[in-house]
């Protein structure tokens, strides 16, 4: 079997094998090329242009390398790297910045993967080196005996992306041991385990993940910018274009809002100018009481409507920014003499990360420069509910 090579700033040479090759050269997979790996990051970090394009060949690396190490069977490798090469050619523009106005049509990334893999030439192209596209298809989402290995709470995904986003964007933050994570890595009844000897490299990769959540991923730049692409792709999106729409890259993507005037081309123009909403208000989750956060979470356009209206701005000019979290990174079993523990139990460093993270996450509103003195009559309590500590702040 033939093999080509591709050199990559973090991995070194990558070495491909003729199906790896020829999944490769689809135009689903060349797609990503064009589907930046974090969205609007680069407004903050000019050198974070990286895309899912090299991000799922490190991940092919990464599968194969754990792969070896694990001694798991040839086709048993075979569907893993495939899996790890395909696993977000279901990705719509931007990667992550429009789940939410795409999930509220019934769009899932993970789904559209699913149907690629199985409905398009890619289906063919597996079935003709012997592998079975429906086991790809099951790994992808995490399915499988292997399937932790490319989708769990330290798998191969996030020990790409950590390390490669921290070099993108110049932060010292991806300084992980993924090395020596990998060969610390074992399969217990389908479960990724780490051993007790790669504690520290496990504790590495959730020290880079909580400094890359809180100034990369988290940036208040970026998150301005995702705002309000966000609400102007809401007033554009339609379930006639939906298809077309995620099927574009973020060059398309662009271009289509540019083009179609009002006031999506509005909010293009002020990114490209970097005339971009201010944050006047940001309030810490952790001082929401529970059922609040519910009602945000759910409600998050109707709430910030009835603020804006009372506040005298124009639809569209008043932006609600409610974070979504998944804290599963936290998770992770470590193997111990006294057995099976999560690392939340063994790890101070684990929990003291995972409290941070939490407490760090804020709801924040953003509105236009000229609209910045009427956020002095916005009381947040007649929204949702605070904790008395901080609601004492407010009376």
């Amino acid at each position: 079997m033939s093999s080509k090579i591709i050199r990559d700033p973090i991995h070194g040479n990558i070495r491909l094998d003729d199906l790896a090759t020829e999944l490769m050269d689809t135009s689903y997979v060349q797609r990503l090329r064009n589907i930046k790996q974090n969205g609007f990051c680069y407004l903050v970090y000019p050198s974070m242009n990286s895309t899912r394009f090299e991000h799922s060949l490190g991940v092919y690396h990464l599968a194969g390398v754990l792969s070896s190490h694990l001694c798991v069977s040839e086709v048993d490798r075979l569907h893993l790297q495939a899996a790890s090469l395909l696993h977000d050619i279901g990705h719509a523009p931007f990667s992550h910045t429009f789940d939410r106005v795409f999930g509220s049509y019934g769009f899932d990334h993970e789904v559209r993967t699913s149907e690629l893999i199985l409905d398009s030439e890619i289906a063919d192209i597996l079935k003709s080196s012997g592998l079975n596209p429906q086991d790809v298809s099951d790994l992808v989402h995490g399915r499988g005996k292997l399937g932790k290995i490319l989708s769990s709470e330290v798998d191969v995904d996030k020990m790409d992306y950590l390390v490669r986003d921290a070099y993108y964007a110049g932060v010292a933050y991806g300084v992980t041991d993924v090395e020596r994570l990998l060969y610390s890595i074992s399969l217990v009844r389908g479960d990724i385990i780490v051993s007790e000897g790669g504690l520290e490299a496990a504790e590495s990769l959730l020290i880079n993940r909580n400094m890359m959540y809180q100034t990369v991923y988290r940036h208040h730049t970026k998150r301005i910018a995702e705002a309000m692409m966000s609400n102007a792709l809401e007033k554009l999106l339609t379930e006639e274009n939906l298809g077309e729409i995620v099927a574009s890259d973020d060059i398309g993507f662009i271009s289509r809002m540019r083009g179609v005037g009002g006031y999506a081309s509005e909010m293009v123009g002020r990114i490209d100018a970097r005339i971009l909403f201010k944050c006047v208000f940001s309030e810490p989750v952790s001082n929401i009481v529970e059922e609040s956060r519910a009602e945000l979470s759910k409600s998050t356009s109707e709430i910030e409507a009835k603020i804006a209206g009372d506040l005298n701005i124009e639809a569209g000019y008043l932006l609600l920014d409610y974070p979504e979290s998944s804290m599963n990174a936290y998770r992770v079993k470590v193997k111990t003499k006294s057995g099976l523990k999560p690392i939340l139990d063994v790890s101070p460093l684990a929990r003291s990360l995972e409290i941070s993270e939490r407490e760090k996450l804020t709801l924040n509103i953003y509105v236009r420069q000229e609209d910045s003195p009427k956020i002095s009559e916005f009381k947040p309590q007649n929204y949702f509910s605070l904790e008395q500590r901080r609601l004492n702040e407010y009376t």
